[in-house]
């Protein structure tokens, strides 16, 4: 079996959660899963940019990005936060290769503001288009991990900031993957009352994002969901990165969301 693992939030920032998840990965792998690691890294790009006295803004959930932001952007998430990963699933025992979008042309993307209906202003951010599926085929045929940053790679060939649940979607649909899992710091898509859904489908997510009850985060974080199964993902989760041993029994349905496209 093929999956996508998205690694955000909090659960970056805290050492204890994010070694359990990468030892659980770990064991995945070894079992015979192929995993692609996606991760983000916003706390840590926010931190870096406070320490620079740069200020960080955000659009519809999606960072604003100038030429100054997006050098920091590359810094801390295809660097700093990429290299990390790595070196932890070395420690694992788990052999893992750390890129962005722009090595071997991975995960091309567009200009966000270039398309329809988009936010104008926000600079530097693009939205996935394209996936090198050969280039992953050949990682994932050789054992190893590939541990993807949310950076991608422009048509006119420059460096663009990218959302990284949309890089997780991208990845999940351009190689094929039977499943994409977000691993979060929230327990799943709550309702107008607060309570987990613990399944749902494209009319119960545009019905909480027309009422208001999604925002932030899970407006591109949803988003990102519909277009995976709709592109042929056949499940995707948003689960509780926290909870002990989630990755386990994912697929029973025990936490978090299940979205997918016959709900």
């Amino acid at each position: 079996m093929r999956i996508t693992i998205k690694l955000g939030g909090s659960i970056l920032e805290e050492t204890g959660i994010r070694q359990k998840l990468l030892e659980q990965i770990s064991r995945m792998v070894a079992r015979g899963y192929e995993i692609i690691l996606v991760h983000g890294g916003g706390k840590s790009l926010n931190r870096r940019l406070s320490q620079m006295q740069m200020t960080s803004r955000f659009i519809e959930g999606l960072r604003v990005t100038d030429a100054e932001t997006l050098e920091v952007a590359v810094m801390v998430l295809a660097g700093e936060v990429n290299k990390k990963i790595v070196a932890e699933m070395s420690r694992l025992g788990t052999k893992a290769l750390g890129i962005c979008g722009a090595d071997a042309a991975a995960v091309r993307c567009v200009r966000l503001s270039e398309l329809p209906g988009n936010p104008e202003g926000i600079g530097f951010v693009g939205k996935p288009t394209e996936v090198n599926r050969s280039f992953f085929e050949l990682v994932l045929g050789s054992g190893m991990v590939p541990v993807v940053s949310s950076i991608a790679l422009g048509l006119d060939s420059l460096l663009y900031n990218v959302n990284a649940d949309q890089m997780a979607s991208a990845c999940a649909s351009g190689t094929g993957c039977d499943s994409l899992i977000y691993l979060t710091d929230v327990p799943g898509v709550r309702d107008e009352n607060g309570a987990v859904l613990p399944i749902m489908g494209k009319a119960e997510i545009l019905s909480l994002r027309a009422r208001g009850i999604l925002s932030g985060g899970m407006l591109p974080k949803t988003s990102s969901c519909l277009e995976a199964v709709e592109a042929g993902v056949d499940s995707v989760y948003i689960l509780p990165g926290a909870s002990p041993d989630i990755l386990a029994n994912f697929s029973e349905g025990r936490e978090g969301t299940k979205i997918h496209g016959n709900c």
